[in-house]
């Protein structure tokens, strides 16, 4: 059975120290685009606490692009030297990190002009929204490849594209979002992300990843996983891993109709489990997974990396406090140089004090 602790290639000779991930969350704590301390002691201070693999939060490939003011961005060069220092100490602390790159499309709460491809989401204020024109978004797609030039720069180890919940890409493959077009084939309305995911791999040369929303978890949703089985292949070349959520998409205009397993614990599994099929490359799944024993469900489902959420916002040091073993932590998990005082050391006085 797959392990924990299992070092795990990630993408392109990039290897992580085990099979937990942390997943992109929002901390809207930048400014003009740009990282600053909070940023290093957030995503440092994971790696310190024994995260395998990060993924920085929705990072706005424009301007217009954020989903909020607050978040962080690679639209310009001025913004690769502030990440530059969160990967930093994302490495010193032992982590594979990587940078969720993103267009909130219809779904960005800004104040000045938006751009998406749907005017679906009537619960936002979307009176400053356009709807993309070619030009707009071929403009976006050239977007897309420089912030990934910019995040290969600032010594990313991989990029993920957001492809989920209700931003830009989600909203160009999914059936009812799609109001630029409205082709019935899911390939010819994806066209963008294909391309995106090839000019990537071609041009820029650094591992991807795709977060996907597989499904609406809303029953009268058109949009179904197995409806995603071409997309999945034709992506599969460029892909490193595929990272598999689903809701937050269409579920806020279906009040009340939203299936009853979303949101009960790990009932993402099931999609992970279904996507493996399609694909041989390495599956992320995530949604309540709070411990050893949720972790230990996906693994033994095969899946090759879980992802830990919120309670990693509560808890930084969730791995070596709680996740790991005192027997499986080792010189690759430290809070410092002192032989006598790391996480193996305090894991093995706590348990020599609980068994008096």
């Amino acid at each position: 059975m797959k392990k924990i602790t299992d070092k795990i290639e990630i993408t392109n000779n990039k290897f992580a120290r085990n099979r937990i991930v942390m997943p992109p969350m929002d901390t809207l704590m930048g400014e003009d685009g740009l990282a600053n301390d909070f940023h290093i002691q957030h995503y440092g201070s994971r790696s310190y606490g024994g995260i395998g693999t990060i993924i920085v939060e929705s990072t706005a490939v424009s301007s217009e692009g954020r989903i909020r003011e607050k978040d962080l961005g690679l639209w310009n060069d001025t913004q690769i030297a502030p990440l530059a220092k969160v990967v930093d100490i994302a490495h010193q602390g032992g982590a594979v990190i990587g940078v969720q790159l993103n267009h909130a499309g219809a779904k960005a709460e800004l104040d000045m002009q938006t751009i998406g491809v749907t005017n679906y989401f009537n619960y936002l204020n979307q009176s400053k929204l356009k709807i993309a024109e070619k030009s707009d978004l071929n403009r976006i797609e050239n977007d897309f490849i420089s912030a990934a030039m910019r995040a290969k720069k600032a010594g990313f180890d991989f990029i993920e594209l957001h492809a989920a919940h209700g931003y830009l890409l989600n909203e160009i493959y999914h059936p009812l979002l799609n109001e630029v077009n409205k082709s019935s084939n899911i390939i010819e309305r994806s066209e963008m992300i294909i391309t995106i995911a090839k000019r990537i791999t071609q041009e820029v040369k650094i591992g991807i990843g795709i977060r996907f929303s597989v499904e609406d978890d809303v029953d009268e949703s058109p949009l179904k996983i197995n409806d995603m089985k071409p997309l999945v292949e034709a992506l599969d070349p460029y892909m490193s891993y595929f990272h598999i959520s689903s809701g937050a998409t269409i579920g806020v205009v279906y009040m009340g109709k939203i299936i009853k397993t979303a949101g009960t614990k790990l009932f993402r599994l099931k999609y992970a489990k279904e996507i493996s099929k399609w694909t041989n490359k390495k599956i992320i799944t995530v949604g309540n997974y709070q411990n050893r024993s949720d972790i230990e469900v996906a693994l033994k489902n095969d899946i090759d990396l879980v992802a830990i959420g919120r309670e990693i916002i509560f808890n930084p040091n969730i791995v070596i406090n709680s996740v790991l073993k005192a027997e499986e932590l080792n010189e690759l998990y430290h809070w410092n140089n002192n032989i006598w005082w790391g996480p193996q050391q305090y894991k093995k006085l706590v348990e020599d004090l609980e068994s008096k």
